[in-house]
């Protein structure tokens, strides 16, 4: 396998994120998925089911570890960190600045992992005039003048 050795850690939630860390395990990767307290990754209730899985969560996380972390306590920002600095590749889409306040922005995992690969995912990018609004596909679809393009089943 591609990725066979290389330990992930996805902070990402919904659907870009875990679909790209996805792929990764798929080719191998070890990926360990933080999930927030109270729920745990959205995905797991949003969407229609098979069984007691959402679809989309079962299309996402297939071969994952998971871990539920309180990014905003202490403990927890520190329990990421230490992760963070066991892992080749952390991957994050929150908006821009909220990983910052959470902790776990690229300076503060550089800290404890010099070689980390870091990949920041957002609607809008990191800069420009967008980058404060929160955004899923919809959105930005809607943005780009193609939802009309994507019906779903009931036209």
């Amino acid at each position: 396998m591609k990725l066979e050795g290389i330990k992930v850690l996805d902070l990402s939630l919904f659907l870009p994120g875990p679909l790209l860390t996805q792929m990764m395990a798929d080719h191998g990767a070890e990926v360990i998925k933080l999930e927030p307290l109270n729920g745990g990754e959205p995905n797991r209730e949003i969407g229609p089911k098979r069984g007691d899985q959402s679809i989309y969560f079962a299309n996402t996380h297939r071969g994952k570890k998971s871990i539920q972390i309180n990014l905003k306590s202490a403990e927890g920002r520190e329990l990421a960190l230490r992760l963070a600095g066991q892992c080749d590749v952390v991957v994050e889409a929150f908006r821009p600045g909220v990983i910052n306040r959470l902790g776990m922005d690229y300076e503060s995992v550089k800290a404890r992992n010099p070689n980390v690969v870091y990949a920041s995912l957002s609607a809008f990018g990191q800069t420009g005039p967008y980058v404060k609004k929160p955004a899923h596909d919809l959105a930005t679809e809607a943005y780009a003048g193609v939802l009309s393009a994507n019906p779903g089943f009931d036209g």
